[in-house]
C-alpha cells in the first residue's frame, strides 16, 4: 500500500506529510508536488527543493497542455501540442480567462490532473491519498470527513488534519525541527499562487509591498488575455483590474475609505501571525 500526499509547500500539506511519515515506512510514502504552472513565488519553489533535499524526497509533477481537457488527444484537435508544459499564463490564454472563485479550474488542471496522470503511470500498488484540508479553513470545508472515497483518484482519501486549527500545523512542524516556507515569516496567509485568486486584502497588498514583480506578472497576464485576474470585489465596479484591486487593498473595512497606515506601513523583517518570529 502506497500513501500519497499532495505536497504544496504550504504548512497544511507539510503537517500532513509529517503526520503520514510518523505512521508509515518511508518506502511506502510518496509526496507529490504540482508547481501551479509556474505561478508560485520563487521562495515557495526553493522551499520545496530544500525540503526535498533535507527532509523527505518530493516528486515534482508539471502540468501539460493536454491537462486542460478531459478527452485524450483533444489538444491536438485544437492545434496544440498536448505534451508541452503548461504554464498558468498559457492556461489563461487558452481558456480565454484566468480562473475565479466560481470557476476555480486552476486546481484541477494544474494540480490534480498532473498528479493523477503521474499516479496512473508510476504506481502499480494499491494506494490511498492524504490532504491537509482543515474544516476551519472555509465554510465549504466545514464538513470535511476524516476519510472518504475519492472518485477522482479511485481510492480512499484521508484528511487527518480536518479537526486541527492552523496554529497546530505550525506547532507540529516546528517541534519536528523542519524548515517552514519563509513566506509565512513575511506575513503571508497563502503561499500557493502568488497571488492566489482567493487572496484577501492583506496578502494582495503584501505582494505589492514585498514582491512587486508578482503584481507586474498579473498586469502582463491581464493585457495578454484581455480579462481581469480577480473576480469583482471592489464595491461599485463591474470589473477589477489589478490596479483597481490594489487600490481597494489599501482601504479600511467597507472598501471605500483609504487607510493611510496600510499604504505607508514599513514592513518588518519578520511579521508572522503564527509565532514564527519568536
Amino acid at each position: 500500500m502506497k500513501h500519497i500526499v499532495g505536497f504544496s509547500g504550504g504548512i497544511d500539506s507539510q503537517a500532513c506529510a509529517l503526520f503520514v511519515r510518523a505512521r508509515f515506512p518511508a518506502e511506502d510514502i510518496i509526496l507529490l508536488n504540482s508547481n501551479a504552472g509556474g505561478n508560485e513565488s520563487p521562495l515557495t519553489d526553493a522551499f520545496v527543493e530544500e525540503y526535498s533535499r533535507t527532509v523527505f524526497p518530493v516528486t515534482r509533477v508539471a502540468a501539460i497542455v493536454a491537462d486542460i481537457w478531459k478527452t485524450p488527444g483533444f489538444a491536438e484537435t485544437k492545434g496544440f501540442d498536448g505534451s508541452e508544459e503548461l504554464t498558468f499564463a498559457k492556461m489563461a490564454k487558452i481558456k480565454g480567462r484566468p480562473p475565479s472563485r466560481k470557476a476555480q479550474f486552476c486546481t484541477e488542471i494544474l494540480k490534480l490532473r498532473p498528479q493523477r496522470r503521474w499516479v496512473d503511470e508510476h504506481v502499480e500498488d494499491d494506494y490511498e491519498r492524504y490532504t491537509g484540508l482543515r474544516r476551519d479553513e472555509s465554510d465549504p470545508r466545514k464538513n470535511t470527513p476524516l476519510r472518504a472515497w475519492d472518485d477522482y483518484f479511485d481510492c480512499y482519501v484521508n484528511h487527518p488534519l480536518a479537526e486541527w486549527p492552523k496554529q497546530r500545523c505550525f506547532d507540529s512542524v516546528r517541534a519536528a525541527g523542519e524548515p517552514i516556507n519563509p513566506l509565512y515569516s513575511l506575513g503571508f496567509n497563502r503561499v500557493g499562487c502568488a497571488p492566489c485568486i482567493n487572496s484577501g486584502k492583506d496578502d494582495i497588498l503584501l505582494w505589492q509591498q514585498r514582491f512587486p514583480e508578482m503584481i507586474d506578472k498579473i498586469r502582463r497576464m491581464e493585457r495578454e488575455t484581455g480579462r481581469t485576474y480577480f473576480a469583482p470585489m471592489v464595491p461599485g465596479l463591474a470589473t477589477n483590474t489589478i490596479d483597481q484591486v490594489l487600490e481597494w487593498a489599501t482601504t479600511s473595512r467597507g472598501g471605500r475609505q483609504q487607510d493611510m497606515f496600510r499604504v505607508h506601513v514599513e514592513r518588518p523583517a519578520c511579521e508572522s501571525k503564527y509565532g514564527l518570529c519568536e
